[in-house]
């Protein structure tokens, strides 16, 4: 079993924007150079988050890394054209051939004030997310009927990137199976092993050759004290909508302005943050339901902490098990 890193480039702590991109990209190298499989950016809105654009944090991760996969975790596609982010991860696979992925969200990546901004020349009655995903798969894989069948985003397209959907739900999972794409679980934000069970076996039940990736938040270290801190500052608030729609935000007061700003009625509900947390031998023992378990690929680490030194460490400590395979049992594994 392979890993990767989620990297949402958070503004570090006692540092600037400039400087916390600057270690993004030392993340990208440093992660490359202990044999990690892949490494995705974020995009996010409005927060106090310095990965607004992946598309263009990826060209750059990708000229400074050599072997790992540079992908996006993902790319917000209800906000654009599914025409262009085809052609923009087509062109950045010219650049670096079989290391670009392009994952994509359904989410909005923000809160209302800049999901409006993005939309504001958007007509009333925009395309949904799914059949938006449907017509960028097309467009990935060159296979438009109709009108659109001519449409080529690049004179070549014979190594096109490697498409995921990112989701937290059984819906989300079965989806991406029959789109015939890859699909990963973004479990640190879920926090429901039935529910991630159950979004495993709705993938596999429909795709056998997909990669299944499982997103987790993890840290490695040794101070006790640190873990009841990480779970306060990562809590989740899942924000349900009069008309169904369902959003999680983290953190209390952004929970209060979703709410504040909604236009229909609400409810919030707190989730505690689900972390991997302890020593390195700690950590090794709480990942192995993850790493023995048959239908999942590969595992991928968010690093839910503002601390340079801690992220740091956290990749370090866990390079040594990254081509670990899933037949090896778990005492097999230090």
């Amino acid at each position: 079993m392979e890993f990767g890193i989620l990297n949402q480039s958070p503004i570090l702590d006692g540092q600037d924007v400039a400087s916390s991109i600057k270690d993004t990209m030392e993340l990208a190298k440093k992660a490359d150079e202990l044999g990690y499989r892949r490494y995705y950016v974020s995009e996010h809105h409005n927060e106090p988050l310095a990965g607004t654009a992946p598309e263009i944090m990826i060209s750059h991760l990708l000229a400074h890394t050599e072997h790992i996969n540079i992908g996006s975790g993902g790319v917000m596609l209800q906000h654009y054209n599914p025409f262009k982010v085809a052609e923009q991860f087509q062109l950045m696979s010219h650049l670096a051939p079989g290391r670009v992925d392009l994952g994509i969200g359904k989410a909005p990546g923000g809160l209302h004030l800049s999901t409006t901004a993005l939309q504001s020349e958007l007509k009333k009655d925009r395309p949904s997310f799914d059949d938006k995903f449907k017509a960028l798969n097309h467009f990935i894989n060159q296979s438009h009927t109709g009108e659109l069948k001519d449409l080529q985003t690049s004179p070549d397209t014979s190594n096109p990137p490697a498409v995921f959907l990112l989701g937290s739900s059984p819906n989300s999972a079965a989806f991406s199976a029959v789109e015939n794409v890859n699909f990963i679980y973004a479990h640190f934000i879920s926090n429901n092993k039935q529910k991630l069970q159950d979004s495993i076996k709705a993938y596999r039940e429909n795709n056998d050759a997909g990669k299944l990736i499982v997103a987790l938040s993890v840290i490695v270290t040794e101070d006790k004290a640190l873990e009841a801190k990480l779970k306060e500052e990562n809590v989740i608030y899942e924000i349900s909508f009069e008309s169904g729609k369902k959003l999680r935000v983290g953190g209390k007061d952004r929970a209060e302005e979703t709410v504040a700003s909604a236009e229909e009625p609400v409810e919030s509900e707190r989730i505690e943050a689900d972390i991997i947390i302890g020593s390195r031998d700690e950590v090794f023992e709480k990942l192995e339901w993850y790493i023995n378990n048959n239908e999942i690929d590969e595992l991928m680490f968010h690093l839910p902490t503002k601390d340079e030194t801690i992220r740091h460490q956290t990749i370090e400590a866990l390079a040594p098990i990254h081509s670990i395979h899933k037949s090896q049992p778990f005492s097999e594994i230090k």
